[in-house]
């Protein structure tokens, strides 16, 4: 009887140990684990935002003017004050719309992309630098696009509710047209080949 006492109690103390251990070393475990997972969140590398040009809506300030108590908006009111208005917000903004965050310099040296307007009798233009509409009431070097839009289209696709669903129905009825300049190599390069097929459809014929 003693000996099987003795052995009940060493069995007990072993497994008395044995759990010890095993507590220490879940522990030991645990503390290595969530050490290696807040330096993995402390050093994670940072979302990157593919589309970098975020502007604000240019008519958003006339739009607010137009409005009555009700919240009705007089829409001609706007568009004739947009008519006076119009700068290079309006052309960055329907840039956005038409897809130039899409666009990249060229890596095989054809620069940087640059796209025109033809807008009723004016001539506009914007070169993408670095992530940055640099847009000018002016023609430029070597345009890599035209296109062709009343300048009334504009000012509609942004009081549209989905400017870019707007721009391509606008491309498809033939209100916007976009004229390809530069070689197939270039366009291609700059991602000028992948934004004509999201407005159009269908993969230009150069």
């Amino acid at each position: 009887m003693v000996n099987e006492k003795v052995l009940i109690r060493t069995k007990f103390r072993r497994l008395k140990k044995v759990s010890r251990f095993m507590v220490v070393l879940t522990l030991i475990l645990s503390i290595i684990l969530v050490t290696f997972f807040i330096g993995f969140l402390i050093n994670k590398p940072p979302v990157i935002n593919q589309n970098k040009i975020v502007i604000e809506n240019p008519l958003k300030e006339i739009v607010y003017a137009n409005q009555n108590e009700q919240g009705l908006v007089d829409k001609q009111q706007v568009i004739n004050q947009a008519l006076q208005e119009f700068d290079k917000d309006y052309i960055n903004y329907i840039l956005l719309a038409l897809g130039v965050n899409k666009l990249k310099k060229s890596l095989i040296g054809y620069g940087n992309p640059k796209v025109e307007f033809k807008i009723n009798e004016e001539l506009w233009s914007s070169e993408i630098v670095d992530q940055s509409l640099n847009t000018q009431k002016s023609t430029i070097d070597d345009p890599d696009v035209r296109f062709h839009m009343p300048k009334t289209e504009i000012i509609e696709s942004l009081l549209s509710s989905d400017i870019n669903q707007f721009v391509i129905n606008s491309v498809s009825n033939g209100n916007t047209q976009m004229e390809l300049i530069a070689s197939k190599p270039e366009l291609l390069s700059k991602g000028y080949l992948g934004m004509y097929k999201d407005l159009t459809g269908s993969d230009p014929e150069i």
